[in-house]
């Protein structure tokens, strides 16, 4: 887990580094989509959403909560299912919402102490530890959403599941 951490720590590092030079650079350093894809990883936290940090379960049958409303009718999802479905999102959801906020504010926190020039490898290594366990526990709100919503389908209804979302993206041999 401390090695993911720091693993999780360095990437953040990077990106905290790249956004800071790239406020004091000229705007050609540092591509737009570079500042576009932060700021809509930003805007999904915000909201509450994956933004791809369930993609390897979704991808292997496990079927997120959000996904599974959105295609009741095509799973003929039972009553029973879709409250029960709707209760495991609502739950998540909320989860999403309070953790992504701790992270964002940390991740705030990291940007100030780069701008005040107080930043020393001690104060930026605890930042980032403390900003990869709340990335680490985010991802896990919405990976455990989606061992949930597997357990609330039948067996066919997971197959129909996986091939309406992931049929049209399976490589063809």
């Amino acid at each position: 887990m401390k090695t993911t951490a720091i693993v999780f720590g360095g990437i953040l590092l990077a990106l905290a580094v790249g956004v800071g030079a790239a406020q004091h650079a000229p705007s050609s350093a540092v591509p737009a989509s570079h500042h576009a894809c932060l700021d809509e990883e930003r805007q999904a936290i915000e909201r509450g959403e994956g933004f791809g940090m369930a993609l390897a379960a979704d991808r292997n049958g496990y079927a997120g909560p959000k996904h599974i409303l959105e295609l009741k009718t095509e799973l003929a999802l039972t009553p029973e299912q879709e409250k029960e479905v709707q209760a495991l999102f609502y739950e998540m959801h909320a989860e999403a919402l309070a953790v992504g906020k701790k992270l964002l504010d940390k991740e705030a926190g990291l940007e100030r102490l780069f701008a005040s020039g107080a930043a020393d490898a001690a104060a930026v290594r605890q930042r980032l530890e403390e900003i990869a366990a709340l990335r680490a526990e985010l991802r896990w709100v919405h990976l455990s959403a989606h061992l949930g919503g597997r357990e609330l389908l039948t067996v066919a209804q997971r197959a129909r599941y996986h091939h309406l979302r992931h049929a049209a993206t399976a490589p063809h041999h």
